[in-house]
């Protein structure tokens, strides 16, 4: 398997939108509470939540953390709090029109930018239908639903409406849409390349391979994957929703199945703003490669045998060596000791006529030889 980048293929889109979304639901609760909850989405990341009643919003992403000060964190703690008591207020209106109390309310305020121009949206809805839209221009409400027409007339007559929404926009929605589009590139250039694997596994019906290739990044959105065959994309194609792993990255699966088994024609293939990178099957199944693992292995297993018995060989051989050094040198000195023996035992039992002779050569010889006879 191998890993191919080609960022210069892909140019960054200079005009490229980016949105900001503040999602809101609010639910009945026991005792005339409001369960109450924001979860701000950019481009289309969930960021953060905050919920009632501690009003705490906060990420668990490192990167978008570090967006915000601390002062600024607050601040969105505040806001959260600010706009459960307005919702509050809001959602008991719309249930005295709608004459229930048992509803379940939720609104997508939102401000996009496109070509440097930041535009806002806002959208209500009620027990899952459409209810009231914001036109963007005039900041005058519109009913999506014959309900709506009372709650429509009433909130264009509150004066404090219009303010509050230009608030959110330029205090609220749009600097915060800055931060995280700056912050956002500078986490994708550090953080460019997802982990990308792709493999094959046996299926039941014979001849034919699963084939699946796994994506994971801690930034998922907006990425486009494929999978191609000689270049060209698959039809068939099952692509699982991004699901959360456990060091907090997004991963998603596609899978497919297929006959060919030759490797290097199947690619995984994932286009970024920023990056087209693709990474190749090399045609082998997992059972296939546990195979290959497993005779590896045994051959391994066999190598402290094989090293165990090449060393009490050698120690073998070395103590054979020593001992036979050893026979050979007690050898040789025995057989000095016997040469000295003899040489002695030649002096020793020289013959009388020798031993008379080398008397005579004495000038200390003053008496006759006594000489005992020895038999050899």
């Amino acid at each position: 398997m191998h890993l191919t980048a080609c960022a210069a293929e892909e140019k960054v889109q200079k005009n490229k939108k980016h949105s900001l979304q503040y999602l809101y639901t609010l639910r009945s609760a026991p005792e005339d509470d409001t369960e109450f909850e924001i979860t701000t989405v950019f481009d289309g990341l969930i960021i953060s939540h905050c919920k009632s009643p501690r009003f705490r919003d906060h990420s668990r992403e490192d990167w978008i953390s570090q967006t915000f000060t601390n002062a600024e964190w607050k601040n969105r703690d505040l806001f959260c709090e600010g706009e459960y008591y307005l919702h509050n207020t809001l959602k008991k209106k719309i249930e005295d029109v709608i004459n229930t109390t048992n509803g379940i309310i939720q609104r997508e305020i939102s401000c996009t930018e496109d070509d440097s121009v930041v535009r806002m949206s806002d959208r209500w809805g009620v027990n899952g239908e459409d209810f009231l839209t914001l036109d963007p221009k005039t900041l005058k409400w519109s009913s999506d639903s014959p309900l709506a027409a009372p709650v429509q007339s009433d909130w264009n007559q509150m004066k404090f409406m219009t303010p509050s929404l230009k608030d959110f926009k330029l205090n609220q929605c749009k600097p915060s849409l800055m931060k995280l589009k700056m912050k956002k590139e500078e986490y994708l250039q550090e953080n460019m390349y997802p982990k990308m694997y792709i493999f094959g596994k046996s299926s039941h019906d014979g001849d034919a391979v699963s084939m699946r290739c796994y994506i994971s990044h801690k930034y998922l959105s907006g990425v486009r994957v494929r999978l191609t065959l000689d270049g060209v994309a698959v039809d068939n194609v099952n692509i699982s929703s991004p699901a959360p792993n456990m060091d907090g990255s997004v991963q998603i699966r596609l899978e497919t199945k297929t006959n060919i088994k030759e490797p290097n024609r199947y690619h995984c293939v994932v286009d970024t703003d920023y990056l087209h990178i693709f990474t190749a099957w090399d045609g082998q199944t997992l059972s296939q490669k546990s195979d290959f693992y497993k005779r590896g292995m045994m051959v391994i297993s066999w190598i402290p045998l094989i090293m165990l018995l090449i060393t009490l060989g050698t120690a073998w051989s070395l103590a054979a060596f020593l001992q036979g050094c050893s026979f050979i040198c007690k050898k040789a000195k025995r057989q000095r000791n016997i040469n000295i023996s003899n040489v002695n035992f030649s002096i020793y039992v020289a013959t009388e006529e020798e031993f008379r002779r080398m008397a005579e050569d004495d000038d200390e010889f003053h008496g006759p030889v006594f000489l005992r006879e020895y038999r050899v």
